[in-house]
């Protein structure tokens, strides 16, 4: 889409720290959540919106030979190429829950199936289990991802120190009764990196499909869906890629495809009558109705931003700036990181354990930080900890006001 303003497109951390005005007020630390959206993502989007409805509308009939609707369909070509994926496996949803719900809810199950899932994954996955067992009778099983008081240090839970546990756990628990695996890519508790590609390759030796769900990687490293192999990979656009919310993606493998079909659309057949699985794509079989264009051009405008950067950049100064806040935590007395050591079993999110912490003082602790320090972050409930996100905007003045911050406030709460 054409730009609204005569800007130059951004390349660096400083362009892309200038893009957000947000980060003139707050030091912002909670893109685990959501992210800013970026000022030429929003100016991206209001073009495009302006010309829909000021020059499209009247012809939306002709929508193959309108350039608009191709730089919507560009948008999809951008988020493919970030996956690794071909175009045609990608389809829009409107977030990530959304995109794993309808890859679950293909599944075709009866009772007594099994699902399995691991112990760090989003509420909406756990919810999702939980109606499943519910309403269909499905057997749920829990896949531990770290060994049970394995914690030197006390801190409420296990710790995770490498992807050994969860895969002697997974070998031994799943079953070629298992219809689906679900796992995060990156906890949204603590960060912890999991081992995708190997867990996938695993499930799918036993016959078993697997769904990961990206929310927290895309955006921090690279990510190549074809790769890791699994039927299913779910993500979105308004955490770490700094775009709208409301507008998320399903990547199906092909062979996902033959089992996928969310909405029980008629299937294409070919000349014998058999299903013609070369005109399935991902988007013919998910996306119904009048789509959002406006929010579709608008991912893939911070796609191309983050792709123009560069994920392998973004990987390096985010894993930098961790690395300078995990050390400096480590001189603060009160806390401790109940994040994984090793970067390539973790990631740029950082949980913080308060000594003898309660979730009252955590949750005063995130307040505190906010009213005296203008500083966001988020309390964890479930293992009574503060979140920190590490992204491509923060600085490292900012990372040291931090734990300036966090060293005065624990005495105090």
């Amino acid at each position: 889409m054409d730009k609204s303003l005569d800007e130059p497109e951004i390349s660096s951390f400083g362009q892309l720290r200038a893009d957000i005005p947000l980060t003139s007020n707050y030091i912002y630390l909670n893109s685990c959540t959501f992210g800013p959206v970026l000022q030429s993502v929003q100016s991206c989007m209001a073009a495009a919106l302006r010309a829909e409805n000021e020059e499209i509308i009247a012809i939306r009939g002709k929508a193959p030979g309108v350039r608009f609707y191709g730089e919507a369909e560009k948008a999809r070509h951008s988020v493919a190429e970030m996956l690794g994926a071909d175009a045609e496996d990608v389809a829009w949803v409107s977030n990530t829950t959304t995109a794993s719900r309808l890859a679950i809810s293909s599944i075709d199950w009866q009772a007594g199936d099994k699902l399995a899932v691991t112990d760090v994954e989003h509420l909406s996955t756990h919810r999702a289990a939980r109606g499943l067992a519910q309403e269909r009778d499905v057997k749920v099983t829990v896949i531990g991802s770290a060994e049970p008081g394995n914690s030197s240090d006390g801190s409420c839970g296990p710790s995770y120190d490498g992807p050994d546990f969860f895969l002697e756990q997974l070998d031994r628990l799943l079953t070629p009764a298992h219809r689906l695996l679900v796992m995060s890519h990156v906890s949204n508790i603590d960060g912890r990196r999991l081992p995708v590609t190997e867990a996938a390759r695993m499930a799918r030796a036993r016959g078993v499909k697997t769904l990961v769900d990206g929310a927290q990687s895309l955006g921090l490293f690279a990510v190549n869906v074809q790769e890791i192999g699994a039927e299913f990979y779910s993500g979105s656009v308004h955490k770490w890629m700094m775009g709208p919310p409301g507008i998320g993606f399903l990547a199906v493998s092909g062979e996902g495809k033959r089992g996928y079909n969310p909405f029980q659309l008629p299937r294409p057949l070919d000349a014998k009558g058999g299903i013609d699985y070369s005109q399935m794509t991902a988007a013919a079989l998910t996306e119904l109705g009048t789509p959002n264009y406006a929010l579709r051009i608008g991912a893939g405008a911070c796609v191309e931003t983050v792709q123009r950067i560069g994920l392998e950049r973004i990987e390096a100064h985010c894993r930098l700036l961790t690395e300078q806040l995990r050390a400096g935590l480590q001189r603060v007395a009160g806390v401790h990181v109940a994040s994984p050591d090793a970067w390539e079993n973790s990631s740029s999110v950082t949980t913080v354990q308060l000594d003898e912490g309660t979730p009252a003082r955590c949750q005063q602790f995130v307040e505190r930080l906010l009213d005296d320090f203008r500083i966001v972050v988020k309390f964890r409930p479930e293992i009574c900890g503060v979140r920190i996100g590490v992204a491509a905007f923060n600085t490292a003045d900012e990372i040291e006001q931090l734990l300036t911050a966090v060293a005065r406030l624990v005495p105090q709460v």
